[in-house]
């Protein structure tokens, strides 16, 4: 029933870069709509921001977004800019599903533990 709708809102840092930003600013899906680089309308307005790598960025700005691609990772790293991934919203479980799902992490977490112990004795 998903299939061909978008899960993003994707931006690429040429128009970024077109958009003005100044040194230093931060580049958020707040801060895009207020430069008029998007304009999310209907089911859009709900989704999250995603950086794409396609363009260069010259100066070093904040980014806050929910994904950025392998190459938009990069490119900004490499020139230096700072970036935030926002968490995602956690996904429904039942109730049972989600006290098993604990009871599990438990488990293996003093397995983890108790190999760890035992590693060290022998060491």
């Amino acid at each position: 029933m998903h299939a061909g709708l978008p899960k993003y809102i994707p931006v690429n840092l040429k128009d970024i870069e077109t958009a003005g930003f100044q040194e230093g600013e931060e580049v958020s899906l707040e801060t895009l709509k207020k430069k008029g680089l998007i304009n999310p309308s209907g089911r859009e307005r709900k989704l999250p921001l995603k950086i794409l790598g396609d363009g260069e960025l010259k100066v070093k700005l904040n980014f806050k977004a929910r994904a950025f691609s392998a190459s938009a990772k990069e490119k900004l790293e490499a020139a230096g800019c700072a970036l935030t991934v926002l968490p995602g919203r956690k996904k429904w479980v039942k109730p049972s599903v989600a006290k098993n799902l604990a009871r599990a992490d438990e488990y293996f977490a003093k397995k983890r533990a108790a190999a760890a112990a035992a590693e060290s004795t022998s060491a």
